[in-house]
């Protein structure tokens, strides 16, 4: 694994080569400031509706025992509500957006771990976890100072996660085009009369790419794409130029070969 202006470039087992653009400090600041506000309102929204049913409650029960205990049960599900949205916020967003929360999607960031893959539920777990410390004085403090000397741009969380923050850069990956109907029976002929010669390794190149494809800049991963399938095609001696994307066409072998050994 190694880096060069901002630029990481992750080697799977497999030789496979991933590049990602780091997130600085400006980009991951605005993030968590979005973030930040986005808790705010969700901790205001719960208080409002705690608020408001303190004072639907002698309605709701006249004899005043619970009306009395509002106060309390005010602060309760405060204290409640704070901490679950101020560490499940991150947490969940993290592990369901494949390492994103709205405030990173904006900024066009993402969570992943060091090998590339996706971040999942531990490690968001981890990372946001230590985020108390990361953030002790409110204003990151030691996140900051720690994201300055790091090499990654990794604070104390994402040290303990074994993650990084990296930059996805815009640009859509090219649209499967309509393809006639002989030429998809061509395309899935071929794959199914050669997907029998592709090994484990092989099959772990290809899947490894579709599962880190969403966290690379969009010029490696059409290349990688491309390179990928003509590889693909030369091993199986097929000569005729796609009709679909590459991704479309490596999608469709990964999903044949597990078709096969679900099967077996």
């Amino acid at each position: 694994m190694g880096t060069s202006k901002e630029v990481l470039t992750i080697e799977t087992p497999e030789y496979v080569g991933f590049q990602y653009v780091l997130a600085g400090l400006g980009s991951r600041a605005t993030a968590f400031l979005l973030d930040t506000a986005i808790r705010l309102l969700f901790i205001l929204v719960v208080f409002i509706v705690i608020i408001l049913l303190s004072q639907w409650l002698p309605f709701l029960e006249p004899s005043g025992v619970l009306a009395g205990l509002s106060k309390n049960w005010i602060m309760a599900f405060g204290v409640i509500a704070y901490g679950f949205i101020d560490l499940g916020y991150f947490l969940f967003f993290e592990a369901l957006w494949n390492g994103q929360t709205p405030g990173k999607r904006q900024q066009r960031l993402r969570v992943i771990r060091t090998d590339g893959a996706p971040i999942g539920w531990l490690g968001s777990a981890i990372r946001n976890i230590l985020r108390a410390v990361d953030i002790l004085g409110g204003v990151y403090p030691i996140g900051f100072v720690v994201m300055f000397m790091s090499h990654n741009s990794q604070r104390i969380g994402d040290y303990a996660a074994g993650t990084l923050v990296i930059v996805e850069k815009s640009g859509g990956v090219p649209k499967e085009r309509t393809v006639p109907q002989d030429r998809q029976s061509e395309h899935r002929e071929d794959i199914e009369a050669n997907i029998s010669t592709l090994s484990p390794k092989q099959y772990q190149v290809l899947r490894s790419f579709l599962q880190r494809r969403e966290a690379m800049d969009q010029d490696h991963r059409q290349q990688l794409a491309r390179l990928l399938a003509q590889r693909l095609l030369e091993i199986w001696e097929v000569s005729y130029k796609l009709d679909i994307s590459y991704e479309s066409f490596l999608e469709k072998v990964v999903e044949s070969y597990e078709k096969i050994r679900r099967a077996l």
